[in-house]
């Protein structure tokens, strides 16, 4: 299954950790704001992993016909 990832910019604190857990997919920018650099750079379970470890659930995971993963909805 190949995941999709956006990251709400507006929700960003730049805790960072997204970056670490998926480095192939999400980068943080000159502001220290999570940005996706690659869709699927990362395994779908490092990208999940990824998405969880935000403290603000500023990354939304969707599944290949476009249901959202995370957050749960």
């Amino acid at each position: 299954m190949a995941y999709s990832v956006e990251v709400i910019r507006e929700a960003c604190i730049g805790a960072g950790s997204c970056a670490v857990l998926a480095a192939g997919t999400i980068e943080m920018d000159d502001e220290n704001i999570a940005v996706v650099v690659k869709q699927n750079g990362d395994s779908d379970e490092d990208i999940l992993a990824a998405a969880q470890s935000c403290p603000v659930d500023a990354i939304i995971v969707r599944d290949e016909t476009g249901n959202q993963i995370w957050p749960e909805a």
